[in-house]
């Protein structure tokens, strides 16, 4: 039998076989595990406890400064009482300039007893030269360092205070003192949560994906739109 006699099938064309051209360009982006998908959604409750404990703290400043201003106002009637108002005649003691040198030392409010800083300045009738028309009766008067912070009038001199209004005001400058140590300890608290929340966003913020990255989102949407290779005739 001779095996060099073409076959019955001579001539005809074998069918090809294709084997599909793999996309060119198109990067499949690589899944996050679940472990990471739940330490940004940490980050994202943490972020969110900050915000809601910086809008918690806020109230509590205002508050504090509101209840300061209210206990000033009462140190400032105290200190700043009414005082007998006589026309100049006879002798008297004149001081100048005016009854206060300028300036005056904010009080150490959680400290401080006025009534160790109380003076007895003044005896007899007294005035001063801003007070030209009046004079004034010693024995009612006093100068105080640690409460001429709430001078509001320096053009006349100030009613002495007895002892229990002096305790009066001690406990006054205290609560004074308290609020405002809790307002600057909640001014902290929210300079430390507003950097937390920054270190927080700015974490979450680098987390996110880069369209120019290889994988990213520019290459894959580009990869759709790649043309396939021409078949082969």
């Amino acid at each position: 039998m001779n095996t060099d006699q073409p076959s019955a099938v001579f001539g005809r064309r074998g069918r090809e076989s294709r084997v599909p051209a793999a996309p060119i360009g198109r990067t499949a982006r690589p899944t996050r595990p679940v472990g990471h998908i739940v330490f940004l959604l940490g980050l994202t409750g943490l972020l969110l406890t900050v915000g809601a404990g910086i809008f918690w703290t806020l109230p509590g400043i205002g508050k504090a400064n509101a209840e300061a201003a209210r206990t000033e106002q009462k140190v400032v009637e105290i200190v700043n009482q009414p005082i007998t108002h006589l026309p100049r005649s006879g002798s008297f003691t004149v001081f100048s300039p005016g009854w206060f040198h300028a300036g005056a030392t904010k009080p150490d409010f959680n400290n401080v007893d006025i009534r160790t800083t109380q003076e007895r300045l003044y005896e007899g009738h007294v005035t001063s030269d801003l007070n030209p028309t009046e004079m004034f009766i010693g024995s009612e008067l006093e100068f105080n360092a640690m409460t001429k912070y709430f001078y509001t009038d320096q053009t006349l001199p100030k009613k002495r205070l007895s002892d229990t209004e002096m305790v009066e005001i001690n406990g006054l400058y205290r609560v004074i003192g308290h609020d405002e140590q809790a307002a600057l300890m909640r001014w902290l608290v929210i300079s430390g949560l507003a950097v937390v929340g920054l270190c927080l966003a700015s974490a979450l913020l680098a987390d996110r994906p880069n369209p120019a990255a290889p994988g990213g989102i520019d290459r894959k949407l580009r990869g759709k739109f790649t043309p396939s290779p021409p078949r082969p005739p």
